[in-house]
């Protein structure tokens, strides 16, 4: 190991961690929709038996591999997070380590369920020791029995000691924030993130905390904000229908062009607000929604420079769309959760209204268009199950040069293997 100590750590360092991180760990930004890396890929993603062996070969790469682990933190217990809070402020205090391992910490995930104030106290620890964080990914949930004895899932509140660490700490550094279940920030906490960290460039929103009451009136401009996700993703499901608090916070910004001066992708539930798009519409370029909402032509028609869209299936009839630049459009599940159904359940329920809405995107008038992409998971796992339906629609897409491929990117043209005899007297293209 003589020779791998006198390498210059600028040459060995780099290759450390392309083999500890996660591809996309430290995006700034959510994946584009048709990634093939996903959020939950990366955090599934993290070789613990590498990351082991890595900090056994020397003192070096094992000071090194240590911080790089520590880069991002995926939090899913009490006990892990009053582990990580005492190693950050015993690392500070300068018992463990030349430099504090809070200083690595650029990602945070938090998927605690029903979290103590205990916990929470510690939560709060680790953010005072970690200035450098860009990404917080809010993914803390809550369960409690009604008294009929079912399990609900009841709205909380992100603590206020949390939001005050959050703001004091990493202000300046934050680039990503998110809340994606149950766990939401109040109006007044939400509009002080805002305003004190003005680097974010993506929000995801499951919702807000708190009643209408609360909500300021004040002018918010976020300058860098480029991604803006609203409601339940990526189901937007019907609980996320007429969102009064989402709905109010896209009026807020829907004052002026000059509040979202660098918005690109919107995501969200339905109805998007009219005003929000008549403002803010010009600059959007990706767009993914349900597919029933009754202003679904008024956000094709408001987005003039719309580059993907993704519609969530299934649901409504799209109806024919027409837009001139139009290239990309995703039919993603309503669930990426395993399902199974019986077959004359999925021929009638998934089968069918997906041959009706190809049929819909064939005839609409989309001149731009290059590819269209099926997210074959959850809900849609089982269309591979048809080859004979996904290889006639590949050679239709291909004879108009239009991509037609899966969730990994690879094109859907398979070969009839006979077994098929799915839509035999559906419609064709």
């Amino acid at each position: 190991m003589g020779a791998l100590r006198d390498l210059p750590v600028e040459l060995w360092r780099p290759i450390l961690a392309s083999l500890v991180r996660s591809p996309g760990v430290l995006s700034p930004d959510r994946q584009d929709p048709f990634s093939e890396v996903r959020d939950i890929v990366i955090l599934l993603n993290r070789d613990v038996k590498t990351h082991s062996a890595l900090l056994l070969v020397c003192k070096v790469w094992h000071n090194v591999v240590t911080e790089l682990t520590h880069e991002h933190l995926h939090l899913t217990s009490a006990e892990q997070v009053a582990v990580i809070a005492n190693r950050f402020e015993e690392s500070r205090a300068g018992h463990s380590t030349k430099n504090p391992l809070g200083l690595c910490t650029r990602r945070i995930d938090l998927q605690l369920s029903n979290p103590s104030d205990q916990c929470l106290n510690a939560l709060a620890r680790i953010l005072r020791c970690t200035p450098n964080i860009e990404i917080l990914v809010n993914s803390n949930y809550y369960m409690a029995l009604n008294p009929a004895f079912h399990i609900t899932p009841p709205q909380a509140q992100t603590r206020t000691e949390i939001i005050d660490a959050l703001i004091e700490t990493c202000s300046r550094s934050l680039r990503r924030v998110e809340w994606t279940s149950n766990e939401y920030p109040s109006w007044s906490d939400l509009m002080r993130v805002l305003q004190t960290a003005t680097g974010i460039t993506s929000l995801t929103l499951a919702n807000i905390y708190g009643n209408l009451t609360e909500r300021p009136s004040h002018y918010l401009t976020l300058p860098n904000l480029k991604t803006l996700v609203l409601g339940d993703s990526p189901s937007f499901s019907h609980a996320s229908l007429g969102n009064v608090p989402l709905n109010a916070f896209l009026t807020m910004l829907a004052k002026s062009p000059e509040q979202l001066p660098s918005l690109q992708r919107l995501e969200g539930f339905s109805p998007f607000s009219p005003d929000f798009l008549r403002t803010h519409g010009s600059k959007v370029r990706i767009v993914r929604t349900v597919a029933f909402t009754p202003l679904l032509h008024e956000i094709i028609a408001t987005c003039p420079n719309l580059d993907t869209f993704v519609t969530i299936f299934p649901h409504h009839i799209l109806d024919l769309l027409s837009h001139p630049s139009l290239k990309r459009i995703g039919i993603f599940p309503i669930s990426e959760d395993p399902v199974g159904v019986p077959q004359p359940i999925f021929s009638a329920y998934i089968m069918k209204p997906l041959e009706d809405l190809l049929c819909q995107i064939d005839e609409s008038q989309l001149p731009k268009l290059t590819q269209v992409r099926i997210r074959n998971i959850g809900t849609l796992a089982n269309i591979t199950e048809h080859p004979s339906f996904l290889q006639r629609w590949w050679k239709r897409w291909d004879s108009r040069g239009v991509r037609f491929d899966d969730k990994d990117g690879q094109p859907f043209n398979l070969v009839y293997s006979g077994k098929d005899s799915v839509l035999e007297s559906v419609r064709r293209p």
